[in-house]
């Protein structure tokens, strides 16, 4: 997936209000990891999903 998918969704986890500590708690990736995969090559799909399923959860 791309970088700028991933980018619009953590966006979405800040305007939902959701800390970052859950996140990385919900979907095992370390915010510093999601922060690398946003300036670089394709973001792995499971973690594009994870947070879709996060944000879509959180209402």
């Amino acid at each position: 997936m791309s970088s700028e998918e991933l980018i619009k969704l953590m966006k979405q986890v800040e305007e939902k209000g959701i800390g970052w500590d859950t996140v990385e708690q919900k979907i095992k990736v370390s915010h510093q990891v999601l922060n690398l995969y946003s300036n670089s090559g394709p973001v792995p799909v499971t973690i594009i999903n994870n947070l879709n399923k996060l944000i879509e959860s959180a209402g």
